[in-house]
C-alpha cells in the first residue's frame, strides 16, 4: 500500500461524488459456503463460500457503479473488547477469548484464504484485525465519510440498519435488496431510529445478549406501538411502562410481569441492574469499538493507492483454473464474468 501524493490542480476528493462499497467480508462469505454446500470443483473440493462471494460481488458491481471497494474481516479474536465489557458475549458461538480458543474448520479458512487473494488481484482494499469486528469498521468509516460520499454496505447483520441515513443504504443478503430510509419499513416492523433501542432491550441471541427478561421485539411493538412511527427514548418506554402498570392495578387488573421487568432493570444475563447501559455499549454502531491502531490502518488503506506491480486479471483467470471456478461458472458466462472487476481496476487506476 503506497500512501498517495497530494493532488494539485483538481478537485478534492471531498469535491466530487463517490460511490464505496463496504462488505461485511464474513457475513458474505459465510453466506456463500453455507449456502452452496453442494458446490464441489472436478477434483471435489468445496468452493461454494469462494464462488458465491465472487458472484454476489459481482452482482453489486454490476447493479452500481462503485469507485472503491473496501472488505473488512473479523479477526481470530475479533469481539474481544465487548467481551471486556460483557463476558459472555458470542459464546454461543464456540469464542472463548479467555483462552484464546475458537472453533476452527479447515476448508472454510483455506477458501477465505482463496478469497482474500482473489479481491487481492481485483483491487479491492480488505482489512482484518486482530480483535476489532468488521461491523465496527464499517460503522467508524460510515461516521467518517466525505461529505460527498455515497456508501452501500452489504451484510445480513440488521444492527448494521442504525447506520442507514440519506448517504448510506444497506444490500441484505437475507432479503437479496437494498434497504434505504425510504423502503425501510417494508422490510423491519419499527421506525429506523429505534433500530439500536431496540436490540438494547430485546438482547441478541445470536452474540449472547440477554436482554430484557420475558421480552421479545413483538411483545415490545404491542405495548409500544410508536417505536413504528417516530424516534423513541429509553426514558420514554420506561415511563410509559409505569403508566400502564399503574392503569393495570387502577383497573385491578393483575399487573404485566414484563412492565416490571422493564421498569426495575430485570435480565436473566451478568448485566444485572445495568443491563441498560451494558447493551447500549455493545450494540450501539453510532459508537464503534476501535483501537487505535485500528483507526490508522483504516487510514491508511483508505488514503494509500494500491501498488499496480503484479496485480493482473490473467492471475485471477490462472486461479479460477487453478480452482476449477471456469467449470463452475459456466462456458456462457465465463468469458464476461470478470467485466465488472475489471471496471473497478480500471476505476482504481484511474483516480487514485
Amino acid at each position: 500500500m503506497k500512501k498517495r501524493p497530494p493532488k494539485t490542480g483538481v478537485q478534492s476528493e471531498n469535491q466530487i461524488k463517490q460511490n464505496t462499497l463496504l462488505v461485511d467480508g464474513n457475513a458474505l462469505f459465510k453466506t456463500g459456503f453455507f449456502g452452496a454446500k453442494n458446490e464441489y470443483n472436478k477434483d471435489g473440493v468445496h468452493i461454494g463460500g469462494l464462488y458465491q462471494f465472487l458472484t454476489i460481488l459481482r452482482k453489486m458491481l454490476t447493479d452500481d457503479l462503485y469507485h472503491r471497494v473496501y472488505v473488512f474481516w473479523d479477526g481470530n479474536f475479533s469481539g474481544k473488547l465487548r467481551y471486556e465489557i460483557y463476558e459472555p458475549y458470542k459464546s454461543a458461538r464456540g469464542k472463548d477469548y479467555k483462552n484464546g480458543t475458537q472453533p476452527i474448520d479447515i476448508s472454510e479458512l483455506k477458501q477465505r484464504k482463496m478469497v482474500w487473494d482473489y479481491l487481492n488481484e481485483m483491487y479491492v482494499r480488505q482489512l482484518k484485525h486482530e480483535i476489532i469486528e468488521g461491523d465496527d469498521f464499517i460503522a467508524y468509516y460510515c461516521l467518517n465519510k466525505k461529505q460527498n460520499e455515497k456508501i452501500t454496505i452489504c451484510t445480513n447483520d440488521g444492527d448494521m440498519a442504525q447506520l442507514i441515513n440519506e448517504d448510506v443504504k444497506i444490500y441484505f443478503l437475507n432479503f437479496k435488496n437494498y434497504v434505504d430510509n425510504v423502503n425501510y419499513s417494508s422490510y423491519f416492523s419499527h421506525h429506523q431510529t429505534n433500530s439500536m433501542l431496540i436490540k438494547s432491550m430485546i438482547g441478541d441471541t445470536a452474540d449472547s445478549i440477554k436482554g430484557i427478561k420475558g421480552l421479545g421485539e413483538t411483545t415490545l411493538l404491542n405495548h409500544f406501538p410508536e417505536l413504528k412511527d417516530r424516534k423513541i427514548t429509553l426514558k420514554e418506554i420506561i415511563d410509559k411502562a409505569k403508566i400502564l402498570q399503574e392503569n393495570r392495578i387502577a383497573a385491578k387488573q393483575k399487573p404485566l410481569m414484563v412492565f416490571t421487568n422493564i421498569i426495575e432493570s430485570i435480565t436473566d444475563g451478568v448485566q444485572g441492574k445495568d443491563i441498560y447501559e451494558i447493551n447500549e455499549k455493545l450494540v450501539n454502531l453510532k459508537k464503534p469499538m476501535m483501537t487505535e491502531d485500528g483507526i490508522r490502518a483504516l487510514e491508511q488503506l483508505q488514503e494509500g493507492s494500491l501498488d499496480s506491480s503484479g496485480r493482473e486479471l490473467k492471475n485471477v483467470l490462472m486461479m479460477m483454473k487453478r480452482d476449477g471456478l471456469d467449470k463452475t461458472i459456466g462456458d456462457v458466462r465465463y468469458p464476461d464474468y470478470l467485466i465488472p472487476f475489471k471496471s473497478l481496476i480500471e476505476r482504481e487506476k484511474t483516480n487514485y
